[in-house]
């Protein structure tokens, strides 16, 4: 086994013997593999170039050698889509079938060996284009967005180019040996160059001589112009001209006409150059066979090198064919395991949808858990034969490395199986003395002699053509010898015993073609025993209605009860399907009443939320003129001996305040969040630095640290004054400036800028605070500069007549007290 399965994988690792069918799991991947990488190129997923660099090197080095001079032309850039293999016919067996022959290879074939082999060059340029696409999109640094999907790198498309070997040499001497008009090149084989020139020498001679003999006065009057045809022709290559016949000893006769009165003559002087003429191109011939005999040695020589370069485009076309016949099947890549299972939804048989016609899919299983076999019911012309072939296609199709037409929006499963045996139709001959029954049994038996794990086994009506009784007993136990040497197994029955197999057997499932108004659907119902309806499909086909009414009347009633029955309870599942259905649309318009309901909704809630922040940014414009006023209060303080505290406390809480109002604004919870937390959403510390005027710290006071880090929000002790200061946070030295910390708030420790046992409705604001809003307000407060007091309307002392107690107030209270 282990020989076998390693001369397998060899056979799939040399193009030149990879067969289209896989012989095992690892080579329908590789193939379904290709597919897919080719489906991205040909779908326009991949963005990208390559050139032709190989092409360019080679004219170029073809150019520099044969003329001494650069004639470098641009690099030619093309976007990076599917190999560049179209149109060429890849046809190298034809050509090496005139070398086994013994045959010297010629002008055509030798010219088709030079294009496959630029063509290898090219799709070597393809290739690398790929490689590099994989270098810059795949395997690099993890993206920053959890959503964006990796990029699957190109495997098996380079690895299948990867075979192709160039010799310089013999490439060279193929891409030099043509000129641009297909003849062997005259700068590669200097001889023919030679001779090719002699003769165009010697024709020029010829035909100057032939018009200078034309001009001669005494050659008017011999010449046969009454015919009306050009003066010079050429006969068996040699140039004659038209004369009567009497002065036919001009030259040489080769033809008269069919009245005799002309004559075709070459001229006597033209003679002797035409046969010069004549040797040149014999010799052109000679020297011209000698190179097609170097030029096939040299192919000969590199056979098996241009047929594995060969091959490998061919690979790559094959991947391109199984993708165009995906597309036109309208097939999906399904999941291979070695299980025995085949799963697929929506399945269609491939060779009527190239017919073009109309085909109902069917839902397929087979293999899954204990289901080793199908037991397909139906009746007569209602499609059992169709899925029982779809069955074998698909396994078959899968082992090609072909998508296979199932629902696209749902992965279909197509395992491995090795053999697929059939007995399909009807193989009776009276010349082999096989009746049906006899035809049937030869099959059976050398299906039972191939069969094995793994294989699939398809049987249409097993043991039909005999007494009914032994043929179920004949068919019941070949299935059970198959599905004991671990095949599955599909097959077409009428026989009731079959059909009830799955109620006794777990190995057996069943399923029914679907037959409504007494036609059949061809689609599959899974679980469903269907009836044979032959009394229907007769009527159908138009058989005499006597014939079936007396065909009605001989079945007893027992079968006609069941037979109505039957139909009476496809006609009410059908009805229970129909109603089913519109329940479901039913369903998906409520569901889409609902989204756009929720979308109007969702509309309804922007449009207040954005008016609520249009308000809150109305309102945020006054506070931030409130700010400004209160840093002119604390400017003038600087001297007027109110604490740091104070007036730390006042700044932070301001902007508590704004921060509220966006809050309410926002339909948010207005309460003030304990500054414990310090979140930076939530608190702002202000650095001493800013405070000019009172940013003095003295050793062994308490502040806070703002800068953002690890240390944010977590009190120190000052230990030591300088540039930087030293402090102590949890007992851990630290050296900060004075823009990296803040005095604490209110509370003390810079985390509660609102005492915690107020309700969220009773906001407290420093006294200096509320000073500044209502200077907005009212405008009536004044700043004497000189001193630093506040005075109201010229009153120079705080006494109870012109003070408001706002204490445990908030914002909007104190404004109704005052």
């Amino acid at each position: 086994t282990q020989v076998q399965s390693r001369d397998i994988q060899d056979t799939d690792a040399d193009v030149l013997t990879m067969p289209i069918t896989a012989s095992s799991v690892e080579g329908v991947h590789s193939r379904y593999g290709a597919v897919q990488e080719m489906q991205r190129l040909m779908g326009g997923q991949i963005t990208g170039f390559w050139s032709t660099a190989r092409r360019n090197a080679l004219k170029h080095k073809i150019s520099s050698s044969s003329r001494g001079i650069s004639n470098k032309k641009k690099v030619q850039r093309l976007s990076l889509g599917t190999p560049p293999i179209d149109g060429y016919t890849l046809d190298i067996e034809s050509i090496m079938s005139i070398i086994d022959e013994g045959k010297v290879l010629e002008g055509p074939e030798i010219l088709d060996v030079s294009s496959m082999m630029e063509l290898c060059l090219d799709v070597l340029d393809w290739s690398d284009a790929l490689e590099e696409w994989n270098r810059d999109n795949v395997g690099g640094e993890e993206s920053e967005f959890e959503f964006e999907l990796q990029q699957e790198p190109f495997v098996q498309l380079p690895s299948l180019v990867k075979q192709i070997h160039m010799d310089e040499e013999l490439i060279e001497l193929l891409a030099t040996a043509f000129d641009e008009e297909g003849k062997l090149s005259g700068t590669t084989f200097p001889s023919i160059g030679r001779l090719r020139s002699k003769i165009r020498t010697l024709k020029r001679g010829i035909l100057s001589s032939i018009e200078s003999i034309l001009a001669l006065p005494s050659m008017r009057n011999k010449l046969a112009v009454e015919s009306g045809g050009s003066l010079m022709s050429e006969i068996n290559g040699r140039i004659v001209i038209p004369v009567q016949q009497q002065y036919s000893s001009v030259g040489i006769v080769h033809d008269a006409s069919r009245s005799g009165k002309t004559s075709y003559v070459e001229p006597s002087e033209v003679v002797q150059p035409t046969n010069e003429l004549r040797s040149a191109e014999s010799e052109l011939r000679a020297e011209e066979a000698k190179v097609w005999r170097q030029l096939t040695e040299s192919i000969v020589k590199h056979r098996e090198e241009i047929e594995r370069n060969v091959a490998s485009l061919g690979q790559l076309d094959v991947v391109k064919a199984r993708v165009k016949l995906g597309r036109r099947l309208d097939g999906t890549v399904p999941e291979v395991k070695n299980e025995g299972v085949v799963s697929a939804i929506d399945a269609k048989h491939p060779i009527l949808l190239l017919r073009g016609m109309e085909v109902v899919g069917s839902d397929v299983e087979i293999g899954q858990g204990k289901n080793q076999a199908m037991i397909l019911t139906g009746p007569n012309a209602g499609g059992k034969t169709i899925i029982l072939k779809l069955l074998g296609l698909f396994a078959m199709m899968a082992r090609d490395g072909i998508p296979v037409p199932t629902k696209q929006s749902e992965k279909a499963r197509v395992d491995f199986f090795e053999p697929v045996l059939a007995d399909i139709g009807d193989i009776q001959s009276v010349d082999a003395d096989l009746s049906t029954f006899s035809g049937h049994m030869l099959v059976c038996r050398e299906v039972l002699n191939d069969a094995r794990k793994d294989a699939l086994v398809l049987l249409d009506e097993p043991g039909s053509g005999t007494d009914p009784n032994q043929g179920v007993a004949i068919a019941q136990a070949l299935l059970e010898a198959l599905l004991d040497r671990g095949c599955r197994v599909a097959i077409t029955t009428h026989f009731l015993d079959l059909k009830q197999l799955a109620s006794s057997d777990d190995r057996f499932a069943v399923a029914g073609m679907q037959f409504l108004g007494n036609r059949p659907t061809y689609k599959l119902i899974p679980g469903m025993i269907g009836e044979s309806f032959a009394l229907a499909v007769a009527e159908r086909l138009k058989l005499p209605a006597s014939v079936l009414d007396r065909a009605n009347g001989l079945l007893d009633s027992e079968t006609r009860k069941m037979g109505e029955l039957l139909r009476d309870l496809e006609e009410q599942k059908q009805e229970v399907e129909k109603t089913s259905e519109a329940l479901k649309k039913k369903e998906f318009e409520m569901l889409e009443l609902k989204a756009e309901m929720r979308s109007q909704q969702e509309k309804l809630e922007a449009k207040q939320l954005n008016a609520r922040r249009d308000e809150a940014a109305r309102f945020s414009k006054k506070l931030e003129e409130k700010e400004k006023i209160l840093e002119g209060i604390l400017e003038r303080l600087q001297g007027s001996g109110a604490t740091k505290k104070v007036i730390a406390d006042s700044w932070t809480e301001l902007r508590i305040v704004k921060r509220e109002v966006m809050s309410e604004a926002e339909n948010v919870p207005g309460s003030i969040r304990q500054l414990n937390q310090l979140d930076e959403a939530n608190v702002e510390l202000i650095p001493i630095s800013e405070l000019k005027g009172i940013n003095k710290v003295e050793v062994g006071k308490s502040v806070v640290v703002c800068k953002k880090g690890a240390f944010y929000g977590k009190d120190a002790t000052v230990k030591k004054l300088g540039k930087k200061l030293e402090l102590s946070v949890g007992g851990m030295p630290v050296r900060l400036s004075l823009k990296e910390i803040a005095f604490p708030p209110s509370s003390g420790r810079g985390q509660t800028p609102v005492a915690s046992n107020k309700q969220p409705n009773q906001k407290q604001i420093s006294k200096m605070a509320q000073r500044a809003l209502d200077l907005d307000e009212g405008g009536s407060s004044s700043v004497d500069a000189s001193s630093g007091s506040t005075r109201d309307k010229g009153t120079s002392m705080k006494t109870k007549s012109n003070t408001v107690d706002c204490l445990g107030l908030n914002f909007e209270e104190s404004k109704r007290k005052c």
